[in-house]
């Protein structure tokens, strides 16, 4: 896991932001060098300000090689007075604490904006994922990045901006220094150095720590997206009991590394002072005891050594924050680049609504885990605009993976798929898709209004009303969503909690009704539901042929009964075809599975 790690360093870090804040990151570097210099400025009339206060004579006002600050009162025709100093040191505060608010703003809307991209980023790659990548892809990691992870990735920038701007205000400080007194500035700096590589040990396992506690967070959201998925069976066995050992020892380990983090920061807090402040005393004593230089001489260079301190302490402390939060980054970038890596073609050509036909031409597929094993071998079919079609055979048998191929999620090894003779390639998925109504097994119902979940969140007009309660007649639901609460503004629950397994059928159906689809994908519509519901959605998909191409896949071989043409596969292989009856007459294998079900 270490070696996961391996290969971070601030260069990366600097490289990772600029790359996405460009411009912005120069400006706020640049603003917080002003505040710097006019701070300095500021500071250094301390000295005049005292000794004109204690010898009344500007003459004797002597700032070494920081003379020049005294040359602009001469330059302004101004005399050196206590009362002229401090007006111009107001002056100069002022103006700091401008370029200060401009710097904490522009500071502010950074953070913000690199939030938004980045969580637009991964919103637009997850959205742009392909079908293969996401089932191999970890829920809980996506989920945790894109909401917990991200959070940490916006702080860690705050950290690092923070940790930039307290290297650039200590740069200006010490380079002031160096100006009044080099001897004195470069032993106070070799003294800074020596103490940094005191803390280099304690930051590098707050990094890895801060790293492992994320890929462990991912980890813990996987579980528990889990536990809520398959709640009820793990309450009904009694299970969950045995789940939550897991999930308490992933919070156990979450809550360890967050502990040794606090740990490492609280040794760092309680050494960086009193080593910083250590090294200063010493330096002092060197240049007063043995090099005999008068503390009246040094005064001006340990005001900026006291805002160098404070700029030092400041960057620690920020670049310390930085790398609790660092973990988000790692996560966040790696994350971005899988959805990047593995996302569906982004140009897309648009197409004509279907005309005439769908055609498969030889088509061939395996997956990826075991690409010797053909789940299709060699599909050759034709279905014709507003027919019926129903593939039917034993689990395993490529029905599922057909019709994952009709909806462009899944692609052919070899082969075509022709719509109106038309190849459906990559970058006409989209456009075809949009012709699409899909209904699974699992119906999708979404934690919204009835209205919302049928019109997928069109606006409330009279004209979408209307065509909302036609759907609903045509399902066979109005009566139902009268008697609701609220009727067609009634909440379902998450996945339709607060209704049946029928009503959460039909109102998949509905929906698809609403998005006048011209392609109907039906895969297991009926399997889950008891014989009433089943025959109310059979009557629903009756009512609908002849209006649209529905492709139906079914083990409930009453459901396709009516279908105009019906496939047998078999371990990829289409066997036989035709009509019902005539599949009854000529396939022993058909007949074989309409007798079992007691016909």
């Amino acid at each position: 896991m270490i070696k996961l790690f391996s290969g971070l360093s601030p260069v990366k870090y600097l490289k990772f932001y600029y790359k996405r804040l460009r411009w912005r990151m120069p400006v706020l570097l640049t603003l917080s060098a002003l505040v710097a210099l006019v701070d300095g400025l500021g500071l250094a009339l301390f000295i005049p300000l005292f000794q004109v206060a204690e010898a009344g004579d500007p003459s004797s006002v002597d700032l070494g090689n920081l003379s020049f600050v005294i040359d602009v009162f001469n330059f302004l025709g101004l005399s050196i007075t206590v009362g002229s100093i401090l007006l111009f040191m107001i002056i100069l505060f002022s103006f700091k604490g401008v370029l200060y608010f401009i710097n904490s703003y522009f500071s502010t809307k950074t953070r913000v904006r690199f939030m938004k991209e980045m969580r637009m980023q991964l919103v637009n790659g997850l959205c742009n994922l392909s079908y293969p990548a996401f089932v191999n892809m970890d829920l809980g990691r996506i989920q945790n990045v894109i909401t917990g992870e991200i959070g940490k990735a916006g702080g860690a920038l705050l950290s690092y901006l923070s940790t930039l701007q307290a290297g650039i205000t200590l740069t200006g400080y010490l380079c002031l220094a160096f100006i009044s007194d080099f001897q004195f500035a470069l032993l106070i700096t070799i003294a800074g150095l020596v103490s940094s590589f005191i803390y280099k040990y304690i930051n590098k396992k707050v990094e890895t720590s801060s790293l492992l506690q994320s890929y462990i967070g991912n980890g813990l959201q996987s579980k528990v997206l889990e536990s809520v998925w398959n709640f009820k069976y793990l309450k009904a066995t009694d299970l969950i009991a045995k789940y939550r050992v897991r999930l308490v020892g992933l919070v156990n380990e979450v809550e360890d590394l967050t502990m040794k983090m606090g740990k490492l920061n609280a040794i760092s807090g309680a050494l960086r002072e009193p080593v910083t402040v250590a090294m200063v005393a010493l330096v002092i004593f060197v240049q007063v005891v043995l090099f005999e230089v008068s503390m009246f001489s040094i005064a001006l260079i340990l005001v900026f050594f006291y805002r160098s301190l404070t700029s030092l302490l400041s960057l620690q402390n920020s670049w310390q924050s930085f790398l609790v939060s660092s973990g988000g980054i790692r996560t966040v970038n790696e994350l971005y680049e899988e959805f990047e890596e593995k996302s569906e073609s982004r140009i897309q050509v648009p197409m004509a609504p279907l005309s005439s036909e769908i055609k498969f031409v030889d088509v061939m597929f395996s997956y990826d885990s075991d690409p010797n094993r053909m789940v299709l071998n060699g599909i050759s079919l034709t279905i014709e605009k507003n027919k019926t079609v129903a593939f039917v055979g034993e689990s395993g048998s490529g029905k599922t993976t057909l019709v994952n191929m009709l909806s462009g999620l899944l692609k052919p090894v070899r082969g075509k798929i022709l719509i109106d003779g038309v190849e459906l390639t990559a970058e006409r998925v989209r456009a075809f898709r949009q012709r699409i109504g899909y209904i699974t097994q699992e119906p999708v119902v979404f934690n919204d209004t009835v209205f919302n979940n049928v019109s997928f969140g069109a606006e409330k007009t009279a004209e979408n009303e209307a065509r909302f309660w036609d759907v609903i007649g045509k399902t066979a639901l109005t009566e139902t969503i009268k008697r609701m609460p609220g009727k067609e503004n009634a909440l379902l629950g998450d996945n339709g909690i607060l209704i049946s397994g029928g009503q959460k059928q039909r109102i998949s159906i509905a929906r698809e009704m609403f998005r006048d689809c011209s392609l109907l994908l039906m895969d297991e519509a009926t399997s889950a539901l008891d014989s009433e519901n089943e025959r109310i959605i059979q009557s629903n998909i009756n009512a609908l042929k002849g209006m649209y191409t529905i492709v139906i896949i079914a083990h409930r071989l009453s459901t396709v009964r009516n279908a105009d043409e019906i496939y047998l596969l078999e371990n990829g292989v289409i066997t036989s075809s035709g009509t019902f009856d005539e599949l009854v007459s000529k396939s022993p294998r058909f007949r074989k599975m309409v007798e079992l079900q007691e016909f």
